[in-house]
């Protein structure tokens, strides 16, 4: 795909700390200009002179600001500079992915697909929604959005955040008749976990074309290894990075460039967590065994 199909914005969302544009973000951010005819960086981090000429370079605008409201704050500032219904369709992204292969395949299913509202991967947690790292808004629902937005402009709380925007977008889109599709299915799981971990390893073989940094980077809450854990999920980052390589022959990143930002848990940080991931498997299956002989 030589040229992007349609008048289209990327509103792009970062998170960094210190001055800078990561590597792995300068690698995404390329392909996403390849299919948008505006991409938009929103940061609240100093750049320095080698990001200035990328941008300028790449025709990216940067927008410098504070950063509240997590990603639908950071969006919804955005929307308030820009006429959104000038757009046949519209990314929502932030950089919590690394995008390891071309935006091609996703691109065509999304024209073919046709729904109104799109992404990457969907949960069925407290209601179905598509998950809101990588959002499309196709024209027939770029007004209800903007209108969305702008009655719940921006929230502080997490909490809130996540049952008024990353839930409730799509139950609204929803509620007034508009259709939302994901990239790719999770392989029947309709569990409380995120899907973007319980069920990595599948889209991975369906050929999604991003996983989450946490996952490669091993930067999880203290909490968040609690939740892996009890999914029973597997942390070493070796063995996303094979499965990476495995599934892709057309990679556009350097994952050997990734090394530098490549920590992994730490001996103790992984024995505590296998201990508990051993743990709460034997739980399981007690249970388990208890309800049979019940």
């Amino acid at each position: 795909m030589n040229a992007p199909p349609q008048n289209s914005l990327c509103l792009y969302a970062s998170y960094v700390d210190g001055l800078g544009v990561p590597y792995h973000s300068v690698v995404y951010l390329k392909e996403l200009r390849k299919h948008c005819t505006e991409l938009v960086y929103l940061h609240s981090n100093p750049l320095n002179n080698k990001d200035k000429l990328f941008f300028k370079e790449n025709t990216i605008k940067a927008i410098h600001t504070a950063n509240n409201g997590f990603d639908f704050g950071l969006w919804y500032k955005a929307m308030q500079q820009i006429d959104l219904l000038s757009f046949d369709r519209i990314y929502l992204v932030n950089d919590s992915c690394i995008l390891f292969t071309p935006l091609d395949n996703f691109v065509r299913w999304s024209l073919t697909d046709k729904a109104d509202f799109q992404g990457m991967t969907y949960s069925e947690a407290v209601a179905p929604h598509l998950q809101s790292y990588f959002l499309v808004i196709n024209k027939s629902a770029i007004k209800a959005v903007k209108d969305y937005f702008a009655n719940h402009q921006i929230i502080e709380n997490l909490t809130h955040v996540i049952t008024t925007y990353e839930i409730g977008l799509s139950t609204y889109l929803v509620s007034l008749g508009f259709n939302i599709s994901a990239f790719v299915d999770n392989n029947g799981y309709k569990g409380e976990f995120a899907p973007y971990y319980k069920c990595v390893d599948y889209h991975l073989s369906k050929g999604i074309p991003m996983i989450k940094k946490k996952i490669i980077f091993s930067s999880y809450r203290k909490d968040e290894l609690f939740t892996l854990a009890r999914m029973n999920f597997n942390v070493s980052t070796n063995y996303y990075i094979n499965k990476i390589k495995i599934y892709n022959r057309n990679l556009i990143i350097d994952l050997n460039k990734l090394e530098g930002d490549l920590q992994g848990l730490g001996v103790f940080q992984m024995l505590n967590y296998q201990m508990a991931r051993l743990a709460i498997c034997f739980l399981h299956l007690f249970y388990k065994r208890k309800k049979r002989n019940d």
